[in-house]
């Protein structure tokens, strides 16, 4: 008798609930996803209208990541595609991938989870009832799953602060989460409260038009540009093995120093565009925007402090006695998290600490039935590591991995959120803070997928200089173990030729000393000895 197939619940449609339909898939398990918006993309799908609970962008919104930096592990994006892709492209790729791999008659459209809750015999076989509510006829139904893979994400509850005087104000106050157009702000006076990515992307936008935009920090924040040395993205140069592994033997602080000091304020000094934090680069995401330097050379953005109040007309600032006049007031403020669907106490805050192991499971459960895929803060891309927990998530659910005792992993989860707090500023999330190559290597290491370097380096020398000295990519979890890719070497190997189409639409022929030596140094290497 055949062994009955494993059905496994994915809440989401987004990126998070695309990869993890598609690793449920690759270990011969049924996933049914449940996506409440009418077409896959989750945050990518762009909608005029916005929703609570469901993340939402701006019509001239760009990834703060490069495309190969983002990648699918085992699908890379075509070379035509724009190095820093456009909400329309990055939406296409992921259509691709879903044609690829026959993802998406495993989703069902204009469908809510309201409920997650233990199964009857829950205890001895961790099987989870899983309420849904059609959005169009308003009907209700109920099934048991296997497993449950919660794809949510951790962006689409906005959070409003409020002010001294805010109820007074006569203008109008949104949250950039509802901030679409920008014609409407013409010859308006705007303040942008925040200074993260999403407010510097607000100003910028919006001073296109408007009469004057004021930008509103507490505390300042790190600008980087997208493009980075000779031009090439940011990602792409900056996070390669050889120099992430400096921050597992230097002193943080002198990491940042370093960087703040001979890249930063060279391009763009901090101090003199009184914008410098009080806390060091790797302490807090520094913020990715190309274009608020010049509007603030220009005026068409101005720099102020906090806003201490509000009044009839517009506000006063913390460090000002006079009043500011203001038509709008834009909440670049953050996003709350929440699980609605689920019981209370499945993810537990306690004292501050996000009780999730991997950022993934709640210890307490006594089976790894459900997971929480992409509830992270990453310095640094986040898809590829998204795919990883994914991955992990859908072999435990095959039986092939299992978690630690509930002991060790509390005990995980407490020295990562201690690790953090002598790190980061304070944070509600400071638990699931992340670094980009790091957390990888973990996840990988738990699959059996990180590369093995020593063999790499004797018997595919030009590889392993690729692994170390080139970018972290993604591909590199798909030349060995579980799910292998016979592709991954090429892909790693040709990353740099998808970069230059976009911008030349032919290989790249100049080269710096740096690509000379290492070229002549492999060139000696005999190929006979690949594996």
């Amino acid at each position: 008798m055949a062994p009955i197939t494993k059905r496994i619940a994915v809440i989401g449609g987004g990126f998070s609930g695309v990869s993890s339909i598609s690793m449920v898939k690759d270990e011969g398990m049924e996933p049914v996803c449940f996506e409440k918006l009418d077409a896959l993309g989750g945050t990518w799908y762009y909608r005029e209208e916005s929703e609570v609970g469901v993340a939402s962008i701006m019509p001239t919104t760009v990834i703060n990541h490069s495309k190969e930096m983002g990648a699918f592990s085992n699908f890379p994006p075509r070379k035509e595609f724009n190095n820093y892709m456009k909400h329309t492209e990055i939406y296409e790729y992921l259509k691709e991938y879903v044609k690829c791999k026959d993802l998406e008659r495993y989703i069902r459209y204009n469908m809510e989870v309201v409920k997650v809750r233990k199964s009857e015999d829950y205890k001895t076989t961790g099987r989870w009832s899983v309420t849904a509510r059609n959005r169009l006829t308003g009907e209700e139904e109920t099934d048991i799953f296997d497993g449950v893979m919660v794809c949510i994400g951790h962006i689409n509850n906005p959070y409003i602060p409020v002010f001294p005087g805010q109820s007074d104000f006569k203008g109008e106050i949104l949250h950039t989460h509802s901030l679409k157009g920008v014609e409407r702000y013409k010859d308006k006076r705007v303040v942008v409260v925040g200074i993260g990515c999403s407010a510097l992307d607000a100003a910028v936008e919006i001073s296109r038009v408007a009469k004057q935009v004021y930008l509103s920090s507490r505390s300042g924040a790190f600008v980087i540009n997208r493009v980075g040395p000779s031009g090439y993205p940011i990602d792409y140069i900056m996070f390669r093995r050889y120099l992430t592994t400096f921050l597992d033997i230097l002193p943080t602080n002198l990491c940042s120093w370093y960087v703040e000091t001979f890249y930063l304020d060279r391009h763009f000094d901090h101090r003199l565009y009184a914008i410098k934090p009080k806390y060091h680069l790797l302490s807090k995401d520094p913020m990715v925007n190309d274009h608020i330097a010049a509007k603030l050379l220009s005026g068409a953005v101005k720099q102020t402090g906090d806003i201490g109040c509000f009044t009839e007309n517009g506000v006063i600032f913390r460090d000002e006695s006079t009043e500011t006049k203001a038509d709008v007031i834009v909440m670049a403020t953050g996003y709350t998290y929440d699980f609605p669907f689920l019981e209370n106490g499945t993810v537990v805050n306690e004292n501050g600490i996000i009780n999730l192991y991997k950022c993934m499971y709640p210890p307490q459960l006594p089976h790894p039935t459900l997971s929480i895929i992409g509830f992270f803060l990453p310095y640094g891309p986040s898809w590829p590591i998204i795919e990883l927990q994914s991955r992990l998530a859908a072999s435990i659910l095959a039986g092939k991995n299992k978690l630690p005792s509930e002991n060790e992993m509390i005990k995980e989860i407490k020295r990562r959120h201690c690790e953090n707090e002598k790190r980061y500023t304070p944070s509600e999330k400071m638990t699931l803070r992340v670094d980009f190559s790091q957390f990888m290597d973990e996840l990988a290491n738990e699959l059996g997928v990180k590369p093995n370097f020593w063999r790499l380096l004797f018997t595919d020398p030009k590889l392993f200089l690729r692994l170390v000295f080139g970018p972290c990519l993604s591909y590199q979890y798909r030349l060995e173990g579980p799910h292998k890719w016979e592709g991954a070497r090429e892909a790693i190997m040709t990353s740099d030729e998808r970069i230059h189409w976009p911008l030349q639409k032919r290989k790249i022929t100049k080269k710096g000393i740096f690509d000379y030596i290492i070229e002549y140094i492999v060139n000696l290497i005999p190929t006979n000895i690949y594996l």
